[in-house]
């Protein structure tokens, strides 16, 4: 038997029982109920935040009734995994503040100081990345994908302008980026 099954099954409930029978013997059964009942509540509530948060950092652009996903710096994505990844952190320290027991509350506690969430991120995506290299996915900081400010255009536009679901002139032209000068054929 896997000794994780074994810690989560047996060593974990007696644990949180030796915690609440403690705390029970300073302020009483009713008081450890009653706090375990808010934590629970608490935990719920940091939960639903912290999914809002995620989304709202995720949320695409609507032009004309069209999704789009605005041009991003690096320092933008970056930005944006921080708070994609300080909403998962405080979504994951919800759920441990939301399950029933004072060890789990803690822990979960713990997850809402700022350094400590920090630590835990920055460890997360660490693993998270090796594991991925080790599955063969590639990172290469080198590559860089360019974004071209300008309207979005849809190979099933119709002929006719008022129907293109974009308004204005649409130009056919040829990128050229600012490094490579322009080609002469």
């Amino acid at each position: 038997m896997n000794p994780w099954v074994i810690l989560v099954v047996v060593i974990y409930p007696v644990l949180e029982w030796l915690t609440a029978s403690w705390l029970a013997s300073l302020i009483g059964w009713g008081a450890v109920i009653l706090v375990v009942a808010l934590l629970v509540i608490a935990g719920v509530a940091m939960m639903r935040r912290a999914g809002f948060a995620a989304a709202r950092s995720l949320r695409p652009v609507q032009v004309d009734g069209t999704t789009v996903m605005p041009a991003a710096t690096q320092e933008q994505l970056s930005a944006t995994g921080r708070e994609v990844g300080d909403a998962g952190t405080v979504f994951v320290a919800g759920l441990l503040v939301a399950v029933p027991g004072l060890i789990t509350s803690t822990l979960g506690l713990l997850l809402l100081v700022p350094p400590v969430r920090r630590r835990v991120r920055t460890g997360v995506s660490r693993s998270l990345r090796r594991r991925a290299e080790a599955a063969g996915v590639v990172f290469d900081a080198r590559s860089s994908t360019s974004t071209v400010q300008g309207s979005v255009l849809r190979d099933d536009a119709v002929a006719d302008p008022a129907d293109r679901p974009i308004r204005g002139e649409i130009v056919t032209g040829e990128v050229v980026r600012p490094d490579e000068g322009p080609q002469t054929p």
